[in-house]
């Protein structure tokens, strides 16, 4: 459910739930913490609504990014700090509501020591979440340049050699001796029930790691696909993004 809005990636739409009301609710916490002029009712019911919508948007987004990771892949990085964030969503609500039910009571050492642990899962949450949103910039902005780079016109020519090559294959039957040719990571063709796929691009996206892929190059890998996806529809949705062509 978490995969798509409206056909588009729902992960780029969720995170700015998270990238937004995150920080903001932190801050109120921070401010109503601190400053005792802050702490109207009207405040308080503002902040501890942000605080939980922010949980569930952390929620949504990390289901989102798993899912969207599935797909294209996401770095490690990017994944942990995600997780991160999600987790301090949580313990900010959880200090937060503490914090708010004992500052309905006379003033004592136990607010005083909850209201520093709101602080401390505040400033957290925060840079959490400028780095959660980081990682994922720079992995979004590395594929852009790597894009662009592929299209330079010092590359033009070999692009338009490489498509013309795969639109032939795709006319025509491909022999599993012409696989066999692509067997690098550079380079890799796999033949899965008679059909043939170019993992080139895969390889470093597989949410299992390269590994499974690598050992496939050149090789007639229906049996190793099955053994592993058999009657899984993701995984199947996927491989066919990479069809060339049928084996002959």
């Amino acid at each position: 459910m978490f995969d798509t809005v409206n056909g588009m990636a729902a992960h780029p739409l969720f995170i700015h739930i998270v990238v937004v009301l995150l920080p903001l609710s932190a801050i109120g916490m921070i401010a109503l913490v601190v400053i005792p002029q802050f702490r109207g009712n009207v405040q308080k019911y503002f902040v501890a609504a942000g605080v939980l919508i922010s949980l569930v948007g952390a929620f949504v987004a990390k289901e989102s990014g798993q899912a969207l990771a599935e797909v294209r892949g996401v770095t490690n990085e990017h994944q942990d700090w995600g997780n991160r964030t999600f987790y301090l969503a949580i313990a900010l609500v959880v200090i937060s509501a503490l914090w708010l039910w004992l500052d309905a009571k006379p003033k004592s050492v136990a607010r005083t020591v909850t209201g520093i642990m709101v602080v401390i899962v505040s400033l957290a949450a925060i840079i959490s979440t400028v780095l959660t949103g980081d990682s994922g910039a720079q992995q979004v902005w590395a594929e852009s340049t790597q894009s662009s780079a592929a299209s330079t016109p010092s590359e033009v020519t070999t692009v338009e050699s490489e498509v013309t090559t795969a639109e032939s294959t795709v006319d025509s039957a491909i022999t599993l001796t012409v696989v066999a040719q692509h067997s690098t990571a550079d380079d890799c063709w796999s033949a899965i029930s008679g059909s043939v796929y170019d993992l080139t691009q895969w390889i470093s996206a597989h949410p299992g790691g390269s590994g499974p892929i690598e050992s496939i190059c050149g090789l007639d890998a229906t049996q190793a696909f099955s053994n592993q996806h058999d009657g899984q529809g993701k995984p199947e949705t996927n491989l066919a993004g990479f069809k060339i062509g049928s084996l002959g």
